[in-house]
């Protein structure tokens, strides 16, 4: 794949979550120009680093959308969670990482505690390159589908579960779309890595369209108030669904390509 192709497809990616991000919480924060161009940025900078540093070459569109789509959405959450500071007074789940129910104020902790998600992808990878020999590509995508679900799963109990209790049928979605998000991106690719990328990307994009877009009147749990507090964007926010069905669209044709 050449450098140009590479770049457009993590543009794509990028366009997907920022009108993810747009459509989701613009009601209730307005529309900030700022982060819709910074899932882009980002988006950009990966394509150019897989391009400059020859990573991904040998594989599909598809997966480099999908990769790029999970390392944006990667460093969003270390950058939201880690590092941003904002007032949390709107927030009923906080934007920042929280020990607990306590928010951590230490920017150095904060930092640390940031690199407790991708050691545990690191871990995942690593057991997915050592995984029996016995078992092929498809058998091995799911175990590393369920095993990066279950961590997806455990990860949101603990963050918003300590705020509003378990729910069993949320901690469920991540683990049964962890598996078969692997068992799909294990026939596009071979390489433990970017089968891990894939299937984060995979399982993200999904959950994201049928727990949340598709749902009618879906607000974030971190929010709150139920109501808008920009009731203009309810409406002006349905125009960020045309791009967002466009990346859909092209999603679906380099799954077929």
């Amino acid at each position: 794949m050449n450098g140009l192709t590479t770049i457009f497809c993590s543009l794509v990616a990028g366009l997907h979550a920022s009108c993810y991000g747009a459509y989701k919480d613009s009601p209730h924060e307005s529309f900030l120009l700022k982060r819709f161009v910074r899932e882009l940025i980002i988006a950009l900078c990966i394509g150019v680093s897989f391009w400059l540093f020859d990573v991904g070459g040998a594989e599909s569109c598809f997966i480099i959308y999908l990769s790029t789509f999970t390392i944006s959405r990667l460093i969003t959450e270390f950058w939201k969670l880690n590092i941003r500071s904002e007032p949390q007074e709107q927030f009923r789940i906080p934007t920042q990482i929280h020990f607990f129910k306590k928010i951590v104020h230490n920017r150095g902790l904060r930092f640390l505690l940031g690199f407790v998600t991708p050691a545990v992808v690191l871990g995942v990878y690593l057991i997915s390159r050592n995984l029996p020999d016995a078992l092929n590509l498809q058998q091995k995508g799911i175990v590393v589908g369920l095993l990066i679900g279950l961590a997806d799963a455990s990860g949101g109990a603990y963050k918003d579960g300590m705020i509003e209790g378990f729910y069993l049928r949320k901690f469920l979605k991540s683990s049964l779309f962890g598996p078969l998000g692997g068992f799909v991106i294990s026939y596009y690719t071979e390489d433990p890595l970017f089968h891990l990328l894939g299937t984060i990307g995979f399982m993200r994009m999904f959950l994201e369209l049928l727990y949340k877009i598709l749902v009618k009147a879906y607000v974030p749990g971190k929010f709150k108030s139920m109501v808008a507090q920009y009731p203009e964007w309810s409406i002006k926010r349905k125009w960020f669904l045309v791009p967002y069905t466009l990346t859909w669209t092209i999603f679906v044709i380099f799954l077929f390509v």
